[in-house]
């Protein structure tokens, strides 16, 4: 499941739980579209909560996000509990001209705080 749970102060809070699937990202597609008409770049935080990863169909849909919306993008926050969680954000890094940075569940705050700085 991919959904946009909240939007507050210019961020977009996603929570990513689950194995990710095609249709996770049809209806996120739309939902990301609405604000970022509004709010760009758009800084996101990104809380995986017993993410699984994706299906074949979801990782693909997740590629041609990535790159239609790279543009978008100013910070994304990544907070996860899980080692291969932050080693998936630093290899992602040099397919992105947004910054991104991984956080441990516990550094939440510091996760907000870095997407706000200028």
């Amino acid at each position: 499941m991919l959904n946009i749970e909240k939007t507050d102060n210019g961020v977009i809070h996603v929570r990513a739980s689950g194995k990710l699937t095609q249709p996770d990202y049809d209806t996120f597609d739309v939902q990301f579209d609405k604000v970022a008409q509004a709010n760009k770049p758009v800084r996101v935080l990104v809380e995986l909560d017993r993410f699984e990863g994706w299906d074949a169909a979801g990782l693909w849909q997740e590629l041609k996000f990535d790159v239609t919306h790279n543009d978008d993008l100013g910070r994304v926050a990544i907070i996860g509990d899980k080692a291969w969680e932050e080693w998936g954000t630093k290899i992602s890094k040099p397919f992105f001209s947004a910054e991104m940075k991984y956080f441990d569940r516990t550094q939440e705050a510091e996760a907000r705080d870095w997407l706000m700085r200028p």
